[in-house]
């Protein structure tokens, strides 16, 4: 045996943690789009970075909760996952929530429908989600977001930008029905937050340049 292969069994042998099974949304960004996972885990990053000195974080939208476990890592924050699909809570609760290091909980609930009701939250997170929104039924949830906030609160808010739907998928056009550019974004927020700052995000890239050219929005909303 070689020493190098000697040096590298050492570290297989160190601490391999058992298979993590993806549910199905994450599988088939696995096996058709794999640099879409790779996006959206940038996005849960700028989030948890952004909210890093939180006591209790919503991420509202959670889907299968792969995200949740990013802002595990890098924040301090009980972390409440919340989603009105019942299949993928499903699975977040059987697959996720064992790797939560007792600071993770998921609730299936139709924000929409009601507010969150449970322990006040100091932020929250909720990506990929307004844009699936009923135009009609977009108020009434900004504004159960917004009241699940302690005063000073803090969200982040993102969405694909209504200037980059003619490069989405047939599949992303037909439910993306609540499009935003950036005026629009910051109008709307500003309408339930008190300071709404509204960045460009280009695959990985979190950035503050041509926000026509950008094809995903980032905003950081004050209550």
């Amino acid at each position: 045996m070689t020493q190098t292969k000697a040096a590298w069994d050492q570290v297989r042998e160190a601490e391999i943690l058992p298979t993590f099974l993806l549910g199905p949304v994450n599988t088939e960004s696995v096996l058709h789009d794999l640099k879409h996972l790779g996006f959206t885990l940038a996005r849960y990053k700028f989030a948890a970075k952004m909210l890093a000195r939180c006591r209790h974080i919503l991420d509202v939208g959670c889907g299968e909760g792969l995200g949740t476990l990013m802002l595990l890592a890098d924040t301090p924050a009980r972390v409440t996952g919340i989603d009105f699909d019942e299949a993928q809570i499903g699975y977040a609760r059987q697959h996720v929530l064992p790797h939560g290091r007792g600071r993770l909980a998921f609730l299936c609930q139709d924000v929409v429908a009601a507010p969150y009701a449970d322990d006040p939250a100091d932020g929250l997170v909720s990506l990929d989600v307004i844009e699936h929104l009923h135009p009609a039924e977009e108020p009434r949830f900004l504004q159960h977001c917004a009241e699940a906030l302690e005063p000073r609160g803090v969200a982040v808010i993102g969405t694909p930008s209504l200037h980059a739907q003619q490069f989405s998928s047939p599949r992303s056009q037909k439910g993306h029905i609540n499009l935003f550019d950036p005026v629009r974004l910051a109008s709307t927020l500003e309408r339930h937050f008190s300071r709404v700052f509204v960045f460009s995000m280009n695959d990985e890239l979190v950035h503050t340049g041509f926000s026509k050219l950008a094809h995903y929005l980032m905003a950081l909303c004050v209550k």
